[in-house]
């Protein structure tokens, strides 16, 4: 309200002052008077307008001040600031060695193993040895299986399966050879017996 009534002075002024200006549009010689009351509303002017000025920097500043305080009055989780401000710890890689399940894709084999041996000193065939070895069923490759089955069972495979299950049962090296002698009545000096026997002292060594 208090702007509306300094524009209106304002207004006031600049019209008197061009009301002024324009009576003299047309005169050779200005009279003294005219100058007088000339810089006397210019003068007017200046200070409606300097007035107005003053009011729209007070208004401002309150502005200012008022947003402050309502920044001010914001609650601020100080926790929360300082748990965004700090760095995330990087975590190192690591590597664990699962337990084997199924075979290992044979091409990426040499690969883990070397990683593994770098690292354990283990050798990952060593691993799946073991593993293999600790089930007597899974100690045979397909050569393996092949071979025995047509040199030491006749090429039965049931029968084969048979004697590896009552064999896997067993807790001892020496129950499994005399199971050989007595149940299956093999040679234990045949070529082909030998490598069976091999098998089994890696399952129990």
């Amino acid at each position: 309200m208090v702007n509306k009534e300094k524009i209106d002075y304002l207004l006031i002024g600049i019209r008197e002052l061009e009301k002024l200006v324009a009576g003299m549009r047309d005169a050779e010689i200005y009279p003294a008077s005219f100058f007088d009351q000339a810089f006397r509303l210019t003068h007017k002017v200046l200070k409606e307008l300097h007035t107005l000025e003053e009011l729209q920097l007070e208004a401002l500043r309150k502005q200012m001040e008022e947003h402050q305080r309502l920044i001010d009055s914001i609650p601020v989780n100080r926790t929360s600031q300082m748990q965004e401000m700090q760095p995330t710890p990087e975590v190192s890689p690591t590597i664990e060695l699962a337990q084997v399940q199924e075979p290992i894709d044979e091409t990426i084999t040499p690969i883990i193993e070397d990683q593994i041996s770098h690292k354990s000193g283990i050798s990952l065939n060593d691993i799946l040895e073991k593993k293999n070895l600790s089930d007597f069923r899974k100690a045979f490759s397909l050569n393996d299986r092949f071979r025995f089955k047509r040199e030491l069972f006749g090429g039965n495979e049931e029968k084969m399966n048979g004697a590896i299950a009552d064999l896997n049962d067993l807790t001892s090296y020496e129950e499994s050879v005399t199971y050989l002698n007595n149940v299956l009545n093999w040679n234990l000096e045949d070529a082909s017996v030998a490598d069976f026997i091999k098998l089994l002292e890696k399952r129990f060594s």
